[in-house]
């Protein structure tokens, strides 16, 4: 395997890296500005604190990487796959999820306000202490899915199947469960947070 690149408090601005296979490279407290990732192969990449901005994202596939404490602004997703990538404390809430593909991965302490996966099949993802208020997971089927201590204000699974997930400490009064498929255990967590009980 070639050595890791590094590269420490650089600026991109309008590069085109599109159709491009990205592989093994760390990037630390970097600013990507107008840069054009679309259909390329993004791979083990580490990108820490690092700020996007009005880059496009669009058919790119990002496999086994590390986005830690990242923001995005003004950034396109259009059809962008995220394969078991590590994503904490990095913000999307600005980003239109709609199109996106997730498939596994540690999106814990992550914020996903707003975001849109209503309808997408989730399987095996680590949600743990992420920001998902406003989110709405409407006709979404969730399967292996830890939602241990996330924020779930406003949080919508209308009519989702969130059998086989786990879920606690959060209000319930807050969240749409309204016509959702559950297993009995989110049954009892629901019933033991309203403070009755089975009989």
């Amino acid at each position: 395997m070639s050595e890791q690149q590094i590269f420490t408090e650089q600026k991109f601005t309008d590069l085109d890296w599109s159709e491009k296979v990205l592989e093994n490279i760390k990037f630390e407290k970097c600013t990507f500005t107008g840069v054009n990732f679309s259909e390329s192969d993004l791979i083990s990449i580490t990108f820490d604190r690092c700020k996007f901005v009005s880059c496009k994202f669009s058919v790119a596939n990002i496999k086994k990487c590390a986005l830690l404490n990242c923001a995005f602004k003004f950034c396109t997703m259009f059809s962008t796959t995220i394969e078991n990538c590590k994503t904490t404390g990095t913000s999307f809430s600005e980003i239109d999820m709609t199109t996106v593909t997730i498939k596994g991965g540690n999106w814990s302490y992550t914020n996903l306000r707003y975001c849109d996966f209503s309808g997408k099949r989730l399987e095996n993802i680590n949600f743990q202490g992420a920001d998902l208020r406003n989110a709405d997971f409407s006709k979404a089927v969730l399967r292996e899915c830890d939602f241990t201590e996330c924020m779930l204000t406003n949080t919508s699974f209308h009519k989702a199947d969130i059998r086989n997930n786990r879920f606690t400490s959060f209000d319930i009064s807050t969240t749409n469960f309204s016509g959702a498929k559950v297993d009995i255990e989110l049954a009892i967590t629901a019933v033991n947070m309203l403070g009755a009980t089975l009989g």
